[in-house]
């Protein structure tokens, strides 16, 4: 006998919701179909082998669709109109938000090959640069300088390539960065890929606020992603603008929050 779950977790652990509550939502509004009939009870206890789909919207093709989904919100960012450069685009979660969100034009850059997902890599709208080292993208390669750069890097330093993000960046334009300490706190200082100081993660946090500043790119705030990388690891959404202006981010705080959620 198969065993069973309320429906807003059975969606959650299938990794078709973000949270419990999004899921929920999706429930209620009657966008969650089992076996091929409409269920609108987040309650409703699911054999964890049913057929589920979700109706009346495009699914996220990648998690990185939730991370820039928070830091949009967090942030309060509007992309429409804007013109923007994907910076380690992979399947293609974030450039999916942004052109759901009226991005003008999306250029989706990656070292790989083959990531980005077909309805993305088809839509007039996005520039797909494949197996493309990104220090050494040119505003040509781009069509010039964007309004807004957004950045997902993995086994890299984004502290690194700072100066080379923000020579991509329109004045005034911003910056919304992953920040993954498993990828910037350096040898010996990661156990089993998880960095689990919290000194650590604040010393990243505040380096990677340097570099970006020596870059050109002011930090304007700071939160932590709502989904952990592979293996656990914590991972934050940075938002730099290109123009000098002081915010007090107070990174203990940020830091101590996430650990303690």
């Amino acid at each position: 006998m198969n065993s069973k779950l309320r429906l807003d977790e059975l969606l959650l652990s299938k990794g078709m919701s973000e949270s419990r509550s999004k899921a929920s939502q999706l429930i209620k509004a009657g966008r969650v179909m089992v076996e091929g009939s409409v269920v609108e009870k987040p309650g409703f206890r699911v054999d964890v082998e049913s057929r589920i789909a979700i109706t009346g919207g495009k699914q996220p093709v990648g998690r990185g669709y939730y991370k820039l989904e928070k830091a949009l919100e967090f942030f309060s960012l509007d992309v429409s109109g804007k013109e923007v450069v994907d910076l380690g685009s992979s399947t293609g979660g974030f450039t999916q938000l942004l052109l759901e969100k009226g991005a003008k034009r999306v250029v989706a850059v990656d070292v790989g090959k083959n990531q980005l997902h077909p309805s993305l890599k088809n839509d007039e709208r996005v520039v797909s640069l494949e197996e493309t080292d990104l220090r050494k993208l040119t505003l040509e390669m781009i069509g010039g300088s964007v309004d807004l750069v957004t950045v997902d890097l993995s086994f890299i330093s984004t502290s690194s390539i700072a100066r080379e993000i923000g020579k991509l960046i329109k004045d005034e334009g911003l910056c919304v960065s992953m920040v993954k300490p498993q990828f910037e706190a350096g040898p010996g200082r990661v156990s089993k890929g998880v960095v689990k100081s919290r000194a650590i993660h604040v010393e990243v946090l505040e380096r990677s606020i340097e570099a970006f500043r020596e870059a050109g790119l002011y930090a304007q705030n700071v939160t932590f992603s709502p989904i952990r990388g592979k293996n656990g690891n914590i991972e934050y959404l940075l938002l730099t603008v290109k123009k000098q202006i002081y915010a007090d981010i107070d990174t203990w705080c940020i830091v101590d929050r996430v650990f303690s959620l």
